[in-house]
């Protein structure tokens, strides 16, 4: 099923001013957040928080997406986890990906609105509220930083390079020795930095946009990389499974992000050396 080109204007515009309501939601709750009282409640386990923003966000979202938009599906964090993607439209929407870095008071937690087609992105908005940064991208018209065109950085050498891993919500023994056994190795190399951030699509953006050229998870969920996959892509980067070059599965719980095919492969190696995959989601 395909949309047209003035039905995907209008998702853009709907897309975008989702996003600027909820960040503007998030940005006034972190200002004021010595004033308010969080009411913060676990999902998974201990560390996968959800607090009332979370809900206000999603709702506000949803609101905008569905009034402009009736007939496409929804997928979202909060509300709609467990629906399964089709090949119908589809937004899928993460109101606060990084809520722990929210929780904390971190800069790196942001909105992400992504509409979906035939299980593949087509469209994505990232807005980091503490950063004032807003990321977008509309597959086949480029990707866009604070409305100015964005680009993958031209590093193919690791040892130039910043990677970036993120803390497993697994935390068992198998899957924090994976990570750290990965982490070390990249050290050793030495790649120029390893960063350690708490939103997966602001760091996807990071790769769009330069700062960074490899970044790879498992563990995340299809709203967590929807959006920022798109703009990687339109960004001249490439995105695909963390065991598969050659393809994109969003509901596979694990991806690699990077500049380039050369070292987007890197990530796939660590990943089957350490049995990332297998201990992270006990397969």
């Amino acid at each position: 099923m395909t949309i047209s080109d003035a039905e995907l204007d209008i998702a853009v515009e709907l897309a975008l001013r989702a996003a600027h309501v909820a960040a503007s939601i998030i940005e006034k709750a972190m200002t004021e957040r010595e004033n308010i009282l969080l009411d913060i409640n676990t999902k998974a386990n201990s560390v996968d928080l959800v607090t009332q923003y979370d809900k206000q966000c999603e709702e506000e979202i949803l609101t905008i997406l569905r009034t402009g938009t009736p007939q496409y599906d929804i997928l979202s964090e909060e509300t709609y986890s467990d629906v399964g993607l089709s090949d119908k439209p589809t937004w899928v929407v993460d109101p606060i990906d990084g809520t722990t870095s929210f929780v904390h008071g971190l800069f790196d937690c942001c909105v992400s609105i992504a509409l979906v087609v035939e299980k593949e992105p087509i469209l994505g908005v990232v807005s980091a509220p503490r950063l004032h940064e807003v990321y977008s991208a509309v597959r086949g018209r480029g990707a866009y930083f604070n409305g100015q065109r964005t680009y993958v950085s031209e590093k193919r050498r690791l040892e130039e390079s910043v990677v970036l891993l993120h803390q497993a919500v697994n935390r068992s023994e198998p899957a924090v020795k994976s990570l750290i056994s990965m982490q070390k190795e990249l050290a050793c190399i030495p790649v120029h930095a390893v960063r350690n951030h708490g939103s997966a699509a602001l760091d996807m953006c990071f790769v769009a946009s330069g700062r960074a050229e490899l970044y790879f998870e498992v563990g995340i969920y299809a709203w967590d990389i929807a959006a920022a996959s798109i703009i990687v892509r339109e960004a001249g980067g490439v995105v695909h499974n963390i065991d598969d070059a050659q393809s994109l599965d969003l509901m596979s719980r694990g991806f690699c992000c990077a500049n380039s095919l050369e070292l987007s492969r890197v990530g796939i190696e660590l990943s089957n050396k350490y049995k990332y995959k297998e201990s992270t989601l006990g397969e």
